[in-house]
């Protein structure tokens, strides 16, 4: 890999490990367009705890606490482990919860594709790579989405989200095209959590052959 592909990192404060992950982020036009449909739900979803802070993103892999001298070799095998593969289109259309709409912990935006095949391999693709440096993920059955907000356990029991599901059911922001995946250090603040980019790994699919 040339010098010019590496990843770059940008840290904020130097620290012994940064807990990790690697995401697909979403554009900034539909970042600011989830940002208004989180407040338009806000009145109707009492005790959801909303996401606050960018960028909006579906997470392929988490890898938690990564010490920090490794930060560098992880990227690079993640690099080197989506470059021969294509770009893909995604949308953003409907909503859902985790576990169930009755008993919700995450409110979360749906992300489809017409690809699924690929979209699956492109995160084995990444999990494989993790796990032979020694950063295995959890494997868990993979449902694509963007977090909008999550739930606090209540003493009035859990906020039943099915009609806002089923009213945004055919609900769609249209497409985009995915064709990097990023490294995220998430850190805790005040006002939550921060996501810092890390780095950028380019899905190059045929133009990598063509690379130097």
């Amino acid at each position: 890999m040339s010098f010019a592909s590496r990843p770059t990192f940008a840290f904020r404060n130097m620290r012994s490990s940064t807990r990790t992950f690697l995401a697909i982020e979403i554009p900034d036009g539909m970042g600011h367009e989830l940002a208004r449909l989180r407040e338009s739900l806000a009145a109707d979803v009492p005790g959801c705890r909303w996401t606050n802070s960018p960028p909006f993103h579906m997470t392929l892999a988490f890898v938690g606490d990564v010490p920090d001298d490794d930060l560098s070799r992880v990227h690079d095998v993640v690099t080197e482990s989506v470059r021969d593969l294509e770009p893909l289109e995604l949308s953003l259309e409907g909503l859902g919860a985790f576990p169930s709409p009755r008993r919700p912990r995450v409110l979360w935006a749906g992300v489809s594709t017409q690809n699924p095949l690929l979209l699956n391999k492109l995160r084995q693709s990444v999990i494989a790579a993790l796990s032979e440096i020694g950063f295995p993920c959890d494997e868990e059955r993979f449902h694509p989405h963007v977090t909008l907000g999550r739930f606090k356990p209540s003493r009035h029991g859990p906020c039943d989200v099915t009609a806002i599901v089923e009213r945004y059911r055919f609900w769609s922001l249209g497409g985009f095209v995915a064709d990097e995946v990023v490294g995220f250090a998430s850190r805790q603040s005040a006002g939550g959590p921060v996501y810092d980019p890390l780095s950028r790994a380019r899905l190059l699919g045929g133009k990598a052959n063509s690379q130097p």
